[in-house]
């Protein structure tokens, strides 16, 4: 009896360790499973999932300049693709040579020893002009119209006038110019051209009833040396800053008296500075 009690007690014994081995087994297949499916969250930030597909973002750096910054279209290309301009100055002249010897001795002629500029009160000096093969260089004429008013040496001929009358040349002035055009308002320039005048001397009084005249040269010319700034003011409107040189080939001849005896050599020296401004339209 006492044996088949210890026989029972080992045989339950048995029984309850492969019990405990099945439990901590299926315990272990448990935790193997949470640990290859069920990853804590810390675990997936640190590793996080390659990302294959995610949308091109554009680099600021190569946003196109019509979407990053406003643009101004250019509000010089008409004036620079125009290829005539037209305008017109009024200048300011300064006569080179005023004076000249003593009366009857070197002067002018006769008791002339003085000239002065008959300064023109209008903006009359056009021109006009057209660009070369879509260059700076410009080919033009402009007309040019200048007076220069004779007076006595009044400290010996104190003859209440003082004045035997005015030389005018006048005539057109054929000329090349270079200017620069540039992303300002500002376009300057430089221009060189060959005039060629009329001359003709306008007696007062005293020659009105044939007593004392002038012949000498009809046609004279000249070489011009030039520029200025243009300064655009609306579209192909534009200011116009101008300067020149004019080396005029003196005026020579004769001048009579007393119908027709000859009083001397005549001699108007007509070279000139002059400045001024004007406008002018580019189409």
């Amino acid at each position: 009896m006492r044996r088949n009690k210890l026989g029972m007690s080992r045989f339950l014994m048995m029984v309850g360790v492969v019990a405990a081995a099945g439990v901590a087994r299926c315990e272990e297949t448990v935790l193997n499973g949470l640990d290859s499916t069920n990853a804590p969250a810390e675990t997936a930030a640190v590793n996080p999932p390659a990302v294959t597909n995610a949308p091109i973002v554009p680099s600021v750096n190569h946003v196109p300049p019509e979407v990053g910054v406003a643009q101004v279209p250019g509000q010089n290309a008409a004036w620079k693709a125009a290829d005539w301009q037209i305008g017109t100055r009024y200048t300011q002249v300064k006569l080179q040579d005023k004076t000249r010897g003593t009366p009857s001795d070197g002067s002018f002629f006769g008791t002339i020893t003085q000239i002065t500029e008959k300064q023109d009160g209008w903006p009359n000096k056009a021109y006009i002009q057209y660009r070369l093969f879509k260059s700076p260089v410009w080919l033009g004429v402009s007309y040019d119209h200048v007076v220069a008013h004779t007076m006595d040496d009044l400290s010996i001929v104190p003859d209440g006038s003082g004045s035997d009358g005015d030389e005018e040349i006048q005539g057109a002035i054929p000329y090349l110019q270079a200017a620069w055009d540039n992303k300002t308002r500002l376009t300057p320039y430089a221009q060189a051209g060959m005039a060629f005048y009329q001359a003709k001397f306008h007696p007062n009084s005293w020659g009105d009833n044939h007593e004392r005249w002038v012949a000498a040269k009809s046609n004279v010319t000249g070489i011009e040396l030039g520029g200025g700034l243009n300064v655009r003011l609306y579209k192909n409107l534009s200011a116009d800053l101008f300067a020149k040189y004019m080396k005029v080939d003196d005026i020579t001849g004769d001048w009579y008296y007393a119908y027709g005896i000859h009083g001397g050599p005549f001699i108007m020296t007509m070279s000139y500075v002059a400045y001024g401004a004007g406008l002018n339209w580019r189409f």
